[in-house]
């Protein structure tokens, strides 16, 4: 214990006060910063491309159309019908179209005229000016017409889960950064648990560690303290996504309008406490058995420039787990999602992705951490043995027959 003890602290601050974790961090915290700032930044003007518009047409089917189109749109002018349509008038009246209305033999005729096509929205433009062409089409009242198109529609939510619309996109949306704050902590943390066991073999200071620890315990230490930075990060990260949030004071707890990101949203009915403790769970046990695996197999390479062919295929299962998880948490009853929420290696992305957005059985809850703990044994296993042999293996790369016998040998 206190070998362990020496070696954990140590490496832990080492690794805190490296350069490499000091740029991951302050790179994943203006990161987060972005990914909040950017859409209220970027909002208005992608929200409203396109949408200045003149209308061009006749005075009594130019006064029908305006409000109609005013409601969704900016109507920057109206024109009379015949003036001639190009890029100057557009420029004059400030406008990104010009909407040409025309009565019709079935109603009415629109033809807009645009600067970019591709950023018209011709389908706000076509519901609005519905109501007119039903009235030129059939003859009848505004009034009328109003009646017949006022559609009440309301939605009920069949599952227990959430109550609202807005309490099950909060929860998507939530579970949806989680997801990825899962697979950037593992993937980055792994690597570094890799680089870390290949940087001192390469530069033979394992010889000198494993001389008077337990190789094993060097193994369960680095593996640790990525843990460790992993959590640490992760409450750094989260703790600015809260704080950038509006806060929930305004706001009951699980209400629809709580932020999500709120502390009253994140502990209302956005995600339950569960569901927390069910990410911080899922979260460590993918983080330690894809670092395990990692840090057992960089004690095989003998050069630091050899990590990047064999780190590729270890990132397979990470990035296969996390896009099933993103699958998850749209479409949580998929047959593929409930099967590889069991699969060690993708189901601490799928499991809680499920968790999130979904009722899930208290058995298949169970049964999936049960398996995850079985496969961290076995891979604790498998890179213990890799570990001891490989920090001592130098020249030549082993092949695979070398490494199933490792794998064979008793100790």
């Amino acid at each position: 214990m206190n070998d362990f003890i020496t070696v954990y602290s140590g490496d832990l601050m080492r690794r805190i006060k490296s350069r490499p974790f000091i740029i991951g961090l302050l790179l994943g915290t203006f990161a987060i910063i972005a990914m909040f700032k950017l859409p209220t930044m970027l909002a208005p003007s992608i929200v409203n491309q396109g949408t200045r518009i003149l209308i061009v047409a006749d005075a009594p089917l130019a006064a029908q159309a305006r409000p109609l189109l005013a409601k969704t749109l900016t109507v920057t002018g109206v024109v009379p019908a015949g003036t001639k349509i190009d890029r100057a008038l557009l420029k004059r009246f400030d406008a990104d179209s010009a909407v040409s209305i025309a009565d019709a033999k079935n109603g009415i005729g629109v033809t807009i005229f645009a600067k970019n096509p591709t950023s018209v929205p011709s389908g706000r433009i076509r519901a609005a000016l519905l109501p007119l062409q039903v009235q030129h089409s059939t003859h009848l009242t505004s009034a009328q017409i109003a009646t017949a198109l006022n559609a009440n529609i309301e939605v009920r939510s069949l599952s227990t889960k959430f109550h609202s619309v807005h309490q099950a996109e909060a929860a998507q949306g939530l579970a949806m950064t989680l997801v990825v704050f899962l697979y950037i902590l593992v993937i980055l943390n792994s690597q570094f648990v890799m680089s870390a066991v290949a940087e001192e073999k390469t530069s033979r200071i394992a010889e000198l560690l494993i001389a008077t620890v337990d190789p094993m315990v060097l193994l369960v230490a680095k593996v640790l303290v990525g843990a460790t930075l992993s959590v640490l990060q992760l409450l750094v990260w989260v703790g600015i996504g809260i704080a950038l949030g509006p806060g929930g004071s305004g706001s009951a707890a699980g209400s629809a309008n709580a932020n999500p990101f709120s502390l009253a949203g994140l502990l209302g009915n956005t995600l339950s406490p569960e569901v927390i403790a069910a990410f911080i769970l899922f979260f460590l046990l993918g983080f330690l058995q894809i670092s395990t695996v990692f840090a057992g197999v960089a004690s095989l390479i003998n050069r630091t420039e050899d990590l990047g062919s064999i780190s590729g295929p270890m990132v397979i299962p990470t990035v296969a787990g996390y896009f099933i998880g993103i699958l998850a948490i749209n479409a949580p009853a998929l047959p593929i999602v409930t099967v590889t929420s069991f699969v060690p290696l993708l189901s601490p992305f799928v499991m809680f992705a499920r968790m999130a957005v979904s009722h899930v059985p208290l058995w298949q809850i169970g049964t999936s951490i049960a398996l995850n703990v079985l496969a961290l044994w076995g891979i604790a296993w498998f890179a213990g043995k890799l570990y001891r042999v490989g920090m001592m293996l130098y020249g030549r790369p082993p092949k695979l027959g070398q490494v199933w016998d490792i794998l064979r040998s008793p100790s």
